[in-house]
């Protein structure tokens, strides 16, 4: 009895771990949004310097998980719980790496003033993209599948701003061509952040359902 106890208590350190991995994500998110809106690289540095803490994370959720199906044994829900948990913790260190690279094009972008086409853009693919991961996030706490689920259409709204980059920032000054490159560079990065977003709840509809998402 002591040992299933013992088995339930490393399982909320780890939910509780993860939990606290995202919030750093989505405050990191919200940091490269401001970041880029002012082209503030002092911000973007920190960001940067920070990432070492989301790294932490995954190593400790990775190291504890591991030791959980190594020692435990688990099963069923439990089995699942642990696997999603260190899937999710991979998905939130990309998306913590993605913005160390907003951060780096934001270091590079100092000389440039952006026009406002660009700037409420690329400002409404940030929040839209906070929004999807929060969604993720809370369809994990509630084991919600129906919010997993709704990810896929959130998605779409972001991939077409992100497609217009392609063809909108040649309103931009041929001369600019390096701020047009990294403009969509951000354009993409952000993308793929809601990319994560959307896999993570593949992965929440998984550890619901037990079923693999095709």
């Amino acid at each position: 009895m002591e040992i299933r106890k013992t088995f339930h208590q490393q399982l909320e350190d780890l939910y509780l771990d993860l939990l606290k991995m995202a919030n750093i994500t989505v405050d990191t998110i919200e940091k490269a949004r401001r970041a880029f809106a002012n082209l503030d690289a002092e911000l973007a540095r920190e960001i940067i310097d920070g990432d070492d803490v989301v790294d932490d994370y995954v190593k400790k959720i990775d190291e504890n998980g591991v030791e959980m199906l190594a020692r435990q044994a688990p099963v069923a829900i439990d089995l699942r719980t642990i696997i999603v948990i260190m899937r999710l913790a991979t998905h939130l260190e990309r998306v913590a790496d993605l913005c160390v690279n907003i951060s780096k094009a934001i270091q590079n972008l100092g000389d440039y003033k952006l026009s406002p086409w660009i700037s409420e853009n690329i400002d409404e693919m940030f929040k839209r993209a906070v929004r999807m991961l929060v969604t993720a996030v809370e369809s994990f706490k509630e084991r919600d599948e129906a919010k997993a689920e709704s990810l896929v259409e959130m998605d779409d709204t972001v991939d077409r701003i992100n497609r217009s980059f392609l063809t909108g920032t040649d309103r931009e000054s041929e001369e600019e061509v390096d701020l047009v490159i990294r403009v969509v560079m951000v354009a993409r990065f952000i993308e793929r952040i809601a990319d994560h977003a959307v896999d993570i709840g593949e992965e929440v509809r998984y550890m619901v359902t037990g079923h693999f998402v095709t």
